[in-house]
């Protein structure tokens, strides 16, 4: 059994999840409400559509490492747990066929979610705008993938750590609320912990450089910024904002000019790289190690 025959076999079985066509009619609906609503938007039509996605994108942020999450959770977890992971090497297959198959297969049942929720936003950005503008919908798609493949990573990640459902269910609980939820509620937000820990606990002076810096370990605040990269200008979201006053800026002066090199929107693609690399090494060996007996 070859990788791509253990990526075909995962994929059939993980495609009947409710759960899973749940989640992809739920996205695509949500995508046409958006672009049904966005017709009441000043602008021209091009200019709707690339709100549109904007506004998608940020729906997107949130809703899109719970699709992830439960799609890759179970994907070494459940296998060990039920046994048929013994199964699995008992045929001429490798630990890394195996790992490698189930990292393709849902990549595939994610990317499948993102595609099908685009589609309906395409859909329905040409019926209602009659504009498609390519650059803004297919560049959003691309780093919409990247961002989804880094969920699927960090699940694969765990998964191959546990060897019980009910550690990777606490697992992907405890890993939205770290890289998602924590940077969504003000009053607990990384960035407070962290100046909260560097002006009272070790006294030192406010750097809101620092703080941005900490969150910027996000990948889900590095999609947010990776999103800028693809979008008009005026659309951009300002993130973070310069710890410099205004006579101390390079000129032009734009909001991402202003922030030091390792807060601005190209620096999100180096956040992204490390999420989609680093827990893939560590879950792979974590699997190459673990006791399957």
């Amino acid at each position: 059994m070859s990788t791509v025959t253990v990526a075909k076999k995962d994929f059939k079985a993980a495609r009947r999840s409710k759960l899973l066509w749940a989640a992809a009619i739920a996205l695509g609906l949500i995508a046409a409400f958006v672009g049904y609503v966005s017709g009441s938007a000043a602008g021209s039509g091009t200019e709707r559509v690339q709100l549109l996605f904007r506004v998608l994108t940020m729906l997107l942020a949130v809703l899109l490492p719970i699709v992830a999450l439960v799609a890759s959770y179970l994907a070494i977890a459940g296998e060990r747990e039920g046994g048929g992971i013994k199964f699995l090497l008992s045929l001429p297959n490798t630990r890394r066929g195996v790992f490698v198959g189930k990292l393709l297969s849902r990549n595939g049942i994610v990317a499948g979610g993102v595609a099908f929720m685009y589609v309906a936003a395409v859909s329905v950005a040409l019926t209602r705008h009659g504009a498609f503008p390519a650059a803004v919908i297919f560049g959003t798609l691309l780093v919409t993938l990247v961002y989804g493949s880094v969920f699927v990573s960090v699940a694969m990640a765990m998964s191959s750590a546990v060897a019980s459902r009910s550690r990777a269910i606490a697992g992907a609980f405890g890993t939205y609320f770290a890289l998602v939820i924590l940077y969504l509620v003000p009053g607990v937000s990384v960035a407070a912990i962290a100046r909260w820990l560097h002006t009272t606990l070790l006294g030192a002076d406010p750097n809101p450089d620092l703080y941005n810096a900490v969150q910027y370990t996000s990948p889900y605040l590095a999609y947010r910024k990776a999103i800028n990269l693809v979008m008009p200008e005026e659309m951009r979201q300002n993130i973070f904002r310069s710890s410099l006053p205004e006579d101390l800026r390079f000129e032009p002066v734009g909001a991402n000019d202003a922030l030091p090199m390792y807060l601005q929107d190209q620096f999100s693609l180096v956040v992204l790289a490390f999420w989609l690399v680093v827990p893939l090494l560590i879950g792979y060996v974590l699997f190459e190690r673990a006791d399957l007996e």
